[in-house]
């Protein structure tokens, strides 16, 4: 084949592919219909838990590769006692490139009853291999978290919680609360693993907001024991399942109770 004929054959290729493109643009919907270019979140979850979810606890720390605070902007504070409960929320917020996939966020909406002090909320992102685990940040830049503050009198004592020891390895398995309910698809396992790799790994890729308008994240305090928050997401890899963690800085009433339910919100 000759230099002509070769530069005419690549016209032709190049002709086939731009007009390929404007197909899928002008009728991408009709060729992929919605839902076939989601990450699909999950199935989103609607449970209760009592104060005998909070497995953790007397803390200082959450887990990071090195110990992170629980009051968000602050490091880790000596004279604290937190306790720690993770729930599975079976959904991921969807980051990346709009063009081949819809992206979003993933709205919490909880109902706290008979809280005592503060409680704060915190998210993880799993994933797999040597990817480190996702968490909002903690201290600096664009750091983040969710503060619910209520006023009823303080428990006598968590009989469930047991304190989380320091891993050598940067590796933590967490039991989640979930299975103090119905398993739902999927969610049978009753611990999850967070991994990291290196001093901040991790941190960042996810954010706690109360408004899409602010999407890398807040702080925000209130006395409101109803309320939402949206888990957004940086980056292409948020993590393929979020996990929530809350944590109360004292002893709960036999009162308390959560109610967590979550969905998917299309932001693109």
């Amino acid at each position: 084949m000759d230099f002509r004929a070769r530069v005419g054959l690549a016209c032709v290729l190049l002709g086939c592919f731009l007009g390929g493109m404007v197909v899928l643009d002008q009728s991408g919907e009709v060729l992929f219909p919605p839902g076939s270019l989601e990450i699909t979140p999950g199935t989103l979850i609607d449970q209760v838990f009592s104060k005998a979810g909070f497995q953790y606890g007397p803390q200082i720390w959450r887990p990071g590769y090195d110990p992170l605070g629980i009051e968000p902007g602050q490091g880790v504070i000596d004279n604290e006692t937190w306790y720690l409960m993770f729930i599975d929320l079976n959904a991921t917020p969807v980051s990346g490139d709009p063009n081949v996939k819809k992206l979003g966020s993933v709205r919490i909406t909880y109902n706290v009853s008979d809280l005592s002090g503060r409680a704060a909320f915190h998210t993880y992102g799993l994933t797999t291999g040597t990817v480190p685990t996702r968490t909002n940040r903690q201290t600096g830049y664009n750091h983040c978290g969710f503060v619910v503050v209520g006023d009823a009198p303080a428990g006598s004592s968590m009989p469930a919680a047991t304190s989380l020891s320091l891993s050598p390895t940067h590796q933590y398995r967490v039991a989640v609360s979930n299975n103090q309910q119905a398993d739902y698809a999927g969610m049978t396992a009753t611990t999850r693993t967070f991994t990291f790799t290196q001093p901040g790994s991790g941190q960042g890729a996810l954010h706690i907001t109360s408004s899409l308008a602010k999407p890398r994240g807040e702080v925000v305090e209130t006395p409101e024991l109803n309320g939402t928050f949206f888990v957004t997401a940086t980056g292409n890899d948020p993590g393929n399942n979020l996990i929530l963690l809350l944590a109360v800085d004292r002893p709960q009433p036999d009162g308390f109770s959560l109610r967590v339910r979550t969905e998917f919100v299309r932001t693109s």
